[in-house]
């Protein structure tokens, strides 16, 4: 009987193909909640944790990188984290103040009204979580200490 377990890689930030990001409620938290619950050391921190975990399983598991790419991959999360999350944190606030989600708000508000609220509907922009966050940030990171 074999002890090894299955990795799911559509979990892994780094990965190429379907990404369905962690399933543990954390990485689903809206980043703009995140970054106003957090102090910013420990969102920096629970980020780029994610992201070299994710590069050691990699290595782990692929001849073709090794601890020092894995190493390479936290450097370079570390030097982009500030301008990346800034720059996602940007994009959310103008993409909540347009006229695009003052538009989404009516609809939303018909549908309780009708009560035809669709029980998956969440009311987020699709690059709102800490996954997308580690995913974005990570596969640039990946590929630049892959070069």
């Amino acid at each position: 009987m074999s002890t090894t377990k299955e990795i799911n890689w559509g979990y892994n930030c780094l990965t190429n193909g379907i990404h369905h990001g962690r399933p543990e409620a954390l990485w689903n938290l809206p980043l703009l909640q995140a970054v106003s619950i957090f102090q910013r050391y420990v969102l920096q921190s629970i980020v780029i944790t994610r992201i070299y975990n994710d590069a050691v399983q990699i290595v782990d598991h692929n001849d073709q990188f090794d601890g020092a790419w894995a190493t390479r991959v936290r450097e370079l999360a570390e030097e982009k984290y500030d301008r990346t999350l800034q720059h996602k944190v940007g994009e959310l606030t103008n993409y909540y103040s347009s006229s695009g989600w003052e538009r989404d708000q009516h609809d939303l508000v018909q549908w309780v009204v009708e009560d035809k609220l669709n029980p998956g509907y969440q009311p987020l922009h699709s690059h709102d979580s800490i996954n997308l966050l580690c995913r974005i940030l990570g596969v640039r990171c990946s590929i630049e200490a892959s070069n």
